[in-house]
């Protein structure tokens, strides 16, 4: 009776081995489908947030180049010439805005919304409207829109539009100039 004792402590180890083999690999499945999952949907976002971080550049770029324009009249008119701080920039409304290398800063009044993307050369790594030269046409659609809130002060918008993933997004980026030197 003894033996047949241990005989079942034997046997229902074995059982018991066999049910922690099974739990420990259903832990172990778990764990890998998520790690895959997870790294599923990091490739999956990396795209959104390369498109948004363009999207960034591009509107603080937008920004830039009309301060440009404003801080070139305020040269002009130290240098002697008769300048409004604000040539170029009067008319309230929405702009195609661009800096080419080769022909400079275009600016371009839209009396309506344009579907105009920008194009990217991969040569000079620049994004302006021209799309000769071998340029790509990419996703996002940038236009600016100047409001003038006083003599001395221009709101400037940047308005970004592009597509990710099927996804539409949209971003506003704000700036305001001003009239500093009194022109």
């Amino acid at each position: 009776m003894y033996l047949q004792s241990d005989k079942l402590k034997n046997n229902s180890k074995k059982g018991f081995t066999l049910v922690e083999a099974l739990v420990a690999l259903s832990i172990l499945i778990v764990g890998i489908i998520s790690g895959f999952i997870l790294v599923t949907k990091a490739l999956y976002d990396v795209t959104i947030i390369q498109d948004r971080l363009t999207a960034s550049f591009l509107a603080q770029e937008g920004l830039e180049i009309v301060r440009q324009i404003r801080d070139s009249n305020y040269l002009k008119s130290l240098g002697g010439t008769s300048t409004d701080w604000d040539n170029n920039l009067k008319t309230d409304g929405d702009y195609l805005i661009s800096a080419n290398i080769d022909t400079g800063t275009v600016i371009l009044p839209l009396p309506f919304w344009q579907d105009k993307s920008l194009y990217y050369h991969p040569s000079s790594g620049v994004y302006n409207y021209d799309n000769s030269g071998g340029a790509v046409s990419t996703v996002f659609k940038r236009k600016i829109n100047i409001k003038h809130l006083s003599t001395d002060e221009i709101q400037v918008q940047a308005i970004m539009d592009w597509q990710s993933k099927g996804i539409n997004f949209n971003l506003v980026v704000e700036d305001h100039l001003f009239n500093w030197l009194k022109l």
